[in-house]
């Protein structure tokens, strides 16, 4: 079960990356760095991202506390 849930959160991490990654291409786009682009949309989507990395973060961090706990009860 902890293997699919770190499985998500991974993804999660991966696809908040990838997105930043994005946001950061067209904000530094030559049509944006002209004033001929609307940058609010991917300054917007930079933030969303950024949190969805920090919650899958914080989902992995979570399970690694929860596994920690409980190897710590059996011992």
């Amino acid at each position: 079960m902890s293997d699919a849930i770190t499985a998500t959160a991974q993804t999660g991490i991966q696809q908040g990356l990838n997105g930043l990654k994005k946001n950061a291409s067209q904000l530094a786009s030559k049509a944006a760095m002209e004033g001929k682009a609307d940058i609010t949309t991917p300054v917007v989507e930079m933030k969303m991202n950024k949190y969805q990395v920090l919650a899958s973060g914080k989902v992995i961090e979570t399970v690694d506390e929860t596994l920690g706990a409980l190897l710590n009860e059996k011992v």
